[in-house]
């Protein structure tokens, strides 16, 4: 496939299309590399699940704009506990988490007012910076997104409860066929929100962390193969 070429069910995405889209909630992206706007990446090229990062969120828009102090509705309620040595109970605590995320950026997309209060208690590290970032740009862009994600699919790829901390890996299956962008001007960026006719596959690394699962990793992996939903 060459450079140009559109990804499909099953194929790899091209690394250097992967390098220029740019992430809108981190589920929808938008191909605006040459009009050189900061939003944040998708990838941390980390691989495993990391408890602890040195990932500073962005803030390169105006410094004089406050972030609105409200915390984020979507982000639940936490029930915090030690873990147990149930896995399939385990992984159910950590898809929660994951969730949430989605939610939360979903959330943030929306409201564009800079907050990312509160997602703390779901994510962590990497992360937790990525929400941080867009929440800031998405409001220095002056961007709001209409529409959700819908998550069709989870799926436990690695689990290691034994590890210190505990870690469990997940593909999470994210329809965003239904989400729109509109720039400050009100201007629709739909046609270039990245939309491969199938729900998106995102890899999330989640650690166990304060006697609960916190999402630590993001990346989207270069085969796309989530089912239509």
């Amino acid at each position: 496939m060459d450079d140009e070429g559109q990804v499909i069910e099953g194929e790899k995405a091209p690394a250097t299309h992967r390098r220029r889209w740019i992430a809108i909630g981190a589920v929808a992206l938008l191909a605006l590399g040459a009009a050189g706007v900061g939003v944040a990446l998708v990838t941390n090229n980390g691989g495993a699940p990391s408890a602890s990062s040195t990932h500073k969120p962005v803030d390169d828009g105006d410094e004089d704009k406050a972030a609105s102090e409200d915390p984020l509705k979507s982000v639940p309620k936490v029930v915090d506990g030690p873990m147990s040595d149930d896995q399939d109970a385990e992984v159910k605590r950590a898809t929660a988490a994951a969730d949430a995320v989605v939610a939360a950026l979903d959330e943030v997309s929306q409201r564009g007012d800079g907050s990312a209060v509160g997602v703390d208690a779901v994510a962590t590290g990497w992360v937790l910076g990525e929400v941080q970032s867009h929440a800031r740009e998405q409001m220095d862009l002056g961007y709001t997104q209409t529409g959700k994600a819908v998550v069709t699919s989870v799926t436990p790829t690695a689990v290691d409860l034994a590890s210190s901390p505990a870690t469990i890996t997940l593909k999470v299956c994210v329809d965003v066929s239904d989400i729109d962008v509109k720039d400050a001007a009100g201007n629709s960026l739909k046609d270039s929100l990245y939309n491969p006719g199938h729900p998106v596959a995102h890899i999330y690394g989640a650690v166990f962390e304060d006697d609960t699962w916190k999402i630590s990793s993001h990346e989207i992996p270069d085969v796309q193969d989530c089912p239509a939903a």
